[in-house]
């Protein structure tokens, strides 16, 4: 009895997903398995960053300007821009409205102007934050980002704000439990994420726990785009950025109170090699790479870029037995 068509169709698909799977296997599984077994590795040169992924809070001294009537306006100021104490800034209806302060221009308002302030943000917490991200339910006040108006305004409307540029903050939550890592005065570098805006560095004014909340909160002086805009931003807090060799956290072992690895030589052994740790994150070490300079001021050499290292614990331990009778 001939095979009809569609069990033949049935079958080729079978048969093309246990390809598909057999080279899954081949290609992602079987590599990571193997690995296990390698009694080395091969240390590169790289970077590692340590920090927490966050929710930035931008909290600012600012004033919102609003139109005394109606009638057209003419903002003779850009957006963005700083501006002296008594700056003409817009127009309406042929009366000038001018600055009252040092600051920046900006043309968007969120109504949080007079209740987020350095002087009240400490008494925020993370469902404030959610409060501001979230639409709000009948009967709340609206945080959502709004442009001041323009072409035509009435008695009332929002036309400008001027932004403090000298001292602005950030608030964001983190677990209790970083609460060691984020001490104050400290300085964190913050990656807001734009490509191109280099990590701003800010310092820690402030650390409360807050129920199973950390609140930081961190202050800086440094010129950020659209710093007088936002409100609310992802980000990344950034403790520690260290550049050197890169080394198996699980493969640096003592050898009599000397940190260190053990490195292939030529010869098919391994000699210890003493290490200088610029940085720790689970698994991943970064050290000093060539030369480091000691306690005593001694220069000593350590790993080099493409060493070949040990990673095997049975023979860590083996070979530093062996380090430790010979002293």
């Amino acid at each position: 009895m001939k095979m009809n068509q569609k069990a033949k169709f049935r079958i080729g698909v079978l048969i093309y997903l246990l390809l598909c799977l057999a080279l899954y296997v081949c290609i992602y599984i079987v590599p990571k398995v193997s690995d296990i077994f390698v009694e080395t590795y091969v240390a590169e040169y790289g970077s590692l960053q340590i920090g927490e992924e966050s929710e930035a809070l931008f909290v600012r001294n600012e004033r919102l300007y609003t139109a005394d009537g109606g009638g057209a306006t003419d903002r003779v100021i850009s957006g963005g821009s700083l501006m002296r104490k008594g700056s003409r800034i817009v127009t309406v209806g042929g009366q000038g409205y001018y600055s009252g302060e040092n600051g920046i221009v900006s043309y968007f308002y969120d109504g949080l102007e007079s209740v987020l302030t350095p002087d009240t943000m400490a008494t925020a917490d993370s469902s404030f934050l959610q409060k501001v991200k979230q639409k709000p339910q009948e009967g709340e006040p609206d945080y959502s980002l709004r442009k001041c108006v323009s072409g035509t305004a009435a008695a009332g409307d929002p036309i400008f704000k001027i932004v403090d540029n000298s001292q602005w903050y950030i608030i964001c939550w983190l677990g209790k439990d970083k609460a060691e890592d984020y001490q104050e005065n400290n300085t964190v570098l913050v990656d807001f994420g734009d490509e191109d805006e280099s990590p701003i560095k800010m310092k820690i004014s402030s650390t409360t726990v807050q129920g199973d909340k950390l609140q930081v909160i961190l202050s800086c002086n440094r010129y950020y785009t659209n710093f007088q805009k936002l409100r609310t931003k992802a980000c990344k807090l950034i403790r520690s950025d260290k550049s050197g060799i890169l080394l198996e956290t699980d493969s640096i072992t003592e050898v009599n109170g000397q940190k260190g690895v053990f490195v292939a030589n030529k010869y098919g052994g391994y000699n210890f090699t003493p290490v200088k740790i610029l940085s720790q994150d689970g698994e991943i070490t970064v050290a000093e790479k060539n030369l480091y300079q000691d306690a005593e001021g001694n220069m000593v050499e350590t790993v080099r870029n493409y060493y070949e290292i040990l990673r095997s614990q049975e023979k860590i331990q083996e070979l530093k037995g062996s380090e430790e009778n010979v002293d």
